[in-house]
């Protein structure tokens, strides 16, 4: 079926081909897509979970003081 269609090339060639230009563009989208997620620092995770409420004031401030030194 192959030599019927494609004269001379082996279909492992084409799968591998296919295989490959695949994997560049999930590669190109993903770089594309993750960079705009930027790791947060310890002290603004400290910030979020104190006001999505996940910690107190007194827990915050003691965290803050031992991230901040």
């Amino acid at each position: 079926m192959w030599n019927s269609v494609i004269e001379g090339i082996s279909p492992h060639l084409v799968a591998g081909s296919i295989m490959v230009a695949v994997m560049g563009v999930m590669f190109v989208v993903h770089k594309m897509t993750g960079s705009k997620h930027k790791p947060h620092d310890a002290l603004e995770e400290l910030r979020l979970r104190f006001a999505r409420g996940e910690i107190n004031r007194e827990e915050y401030e003691e965290r803050r003081k031992v991230l901040s030194t």
